[in-house]
């Protein structure tokens, strides 16, 4: 996860100030797009993508516009946003002057050490996030928040030290109540939105899809799992999201086959047994409907 975005970051190496890594889980990068001369969004989420990441981005200056879960969003100066591992993310355009700070942490990460994380802040639903998946801070708070993650920085930077990944968790775990403390002394975030049917609906599917998608292709299957029939359900989420189960399930498919294209050691043929095709000419002819381009081509635009 890291490692692929690190490699996309460095292909515009001008634009990062600066960027701290911890082995294959964390990574820490401040981006400033005044510094080159390329659009930024060209470098990252210019097509739909999900990492198996909890993202954070800040906004230390100027704005951004990107879509999470398809919906549009706009993130001014000192906006925080959180893209979840179920979220799908497009950044749409941003202002000249933008800078901003990243947050990644792996899913393998937060799994392994969850308990302090996840302790660091009361939990946040996933609807909760869908409807406002940004927080705009005071001023003072976001500077303090930046403070906290120079912090971090620091620590990543202390490979020698004997309790290098102890250290680095507790500072993670320190920013994260640090912004916990912030965004639930505003009232609007004290109380979980209370769901309609529908919502709950979308909201479990996207966990089914998050979970299932490489190997089950077929509505039926979400359907069966949620207790209510195929149609039920593309209705509900073509509700909650204009779009059908049938369009998720190919968009979650086409975001996962990026995501392994982008792997120079995986062959074609394991992609499409990794994504339950039956062959190579299947997937080759899925990847080719939705994007113009056989994987091949895919592959070598990436290099």
């Amino acid at each position: 996860m890291v490692t692929e975005l690190l490699r996309d970051l460095m292909k515009f190496k001008n634009a990062v100030v600066s960027f701290q890594k911890f082995q294959n889980e964390m990574l820490l990068v401040e981006l400033d797009h005044s510094r080159f001369g390329v659009n930024v969004r060209d470098m990252m989420f210019s097509s739909p993508t999900r990492y198996e990441a909890l993202m954070l981005m800040g906004v230390m200056q100027g704005e951004l516009k990107l879509s999470i879960d398809y919906i549009p969003h706009l993130v001014p100066q000192n906006g925080i946003v959180w893209i979840m591992p179920t979220h799908i993310t497009q950044l749409t355009s941003i202002t000249h002057n933008f800078k901003c700070w990243m947050l990644l942490v792996s899913k393998s990460f937060m799994a392994e050490n969850g308990r302090p994380i996840q302790h660091a802040t009361p939990l946040i639903s996933y609807m909760q996030l869908k409807k406002k998946p940004f927080t705009i801070f005071e001023p003072d708070e976001f500077q303090s928040l930046c403070e906290s993650l120079q912090v971090l920085k620091k620590k990543i930077g202390q490979e020698t030290h004997l309790f290098h990944k102890d250290m680095i968790i507790n500072t993670l775990r320190g920013f994260m109540l640090d912004m916990g403390n912030f965004f639930f002394s505003k009232k609007e975030n004290i109380f979980s939105p209370v769901l309609t049917r529908s919502e709950e609906i979308f909201e479990s599917f996207l966990v089914l899809l998050t979970k299932h998608c490489k190997e089950q292709h077929d509505v039926t299957f979400y359907a069966e799992k949620l207790f209510i029939t195929p149609q039920y359900l593309s209705l509900t989420l073509k509700k909650q999201s204009g779009r059908s189960a049938s369009q998720w399930i190919q968009d979650a498919l086409m975001v996962e086959a990026k995501g392994l294209l982008n792997i120079p050691r995986i062959t074609i043929q394991e992609i499409a047994h990794k994504l339950h095709f039956p062959d190579q000419s299947t997937f080759g002819k899925f990847f080719k409907k939705h994007t113009g381009l056989s994987p091949i081509a895919f592959r070598k635009l990436k290099v």
